[in-house]
């Protein structure tokens, strides 16, 4: 499988694809919670969605140091 084509295939299933890339990918001033957070409603998908990630981390070590 062609990696751009599963890269692209990826931003396009997470609804990310007209993203614009920022400096910082997290606002530093928002708190995270453990308590308080929406659930996802389609396991499956969420879990194809982190493999596909893993895959392309493995296979590209600069997308590494974006997607941890």
């Amino acid at each position: 499988m062609n990696q751009r084509k599963c890269a692209l295939e990826l931003l396009t299933d997470a609804c990310l694809l007209a993203c614009k890339p920022t400096i910082t990918p997290m606002d530093n001033l928002v708190k995270l919670s453990s308590t308080r957070s929406v659930s996802f409603t389609d396991v499956h998908a969420y879990r194809r969605l982190i493999g596909r990630l893993m895959y392309l981390t493995n296979v590209r070590p600069d997308i590494t140091f974006y997607v941890q």
